[in-house]
């Protein structure tokens, strides 16, 4: 539910007495100089008051429960982000693993390297 402008309030507001000003006024023209019956208009301004209370109440929820998605989204967000900066801590850690085991591989291959050259110059002095 959207929340409404300050105009859209004032025209629904201005529609609303309106509406119960037109209901009111066969309420007040009695056929022959009658007094008018004023316990069918309290009971219009009941019926209206109470109406209103019952629309308002209606509002008071959707918007109560709308806080409480929105603040159950923000804890998913929240617990996700936490989730990410988890895994992303484990790639980085993973990655230096990686870098180091490949800096030990590396040296293997320079001493492998290194005993190969001097295998082939013992080799070459043999013959």
């Amino acid at each position: 539910m959207r929340t409404r402008a300050v105009k859209e309030t004032a025209i629904i507001c201005a529609a609303g007495v309106l509406a119960l000003a037109l209901l009111t006024i066969p309420l007040e023209l009695r056929p022959n100089g009658a007094p008018p019956n004023s316990k069918a208009i309290v009971a219009v301004f009941v019926a209206a008051i109470a109406g209103l209370g019952v629309v308002m109440w209606f509002r008071y929820l959707s918007t109560k429960k709308k806080a409480q998605v929105e603040l159950a989204g923000g804890e998913q967000y929240r617990q996700l982000a936490d989730e990410y900066r988890r895994l992303a801590d484990m790639v980085v850690t993973a990655q230096e693993h990686t870098d180091l085991k490949l800096g030990d591989v590396n040296a293997q291959l320079d001493y492998l390297r290194e005993q190969n050259e001097s295998l082939q110059k013992i080799l070459k002095d043999v013959e």
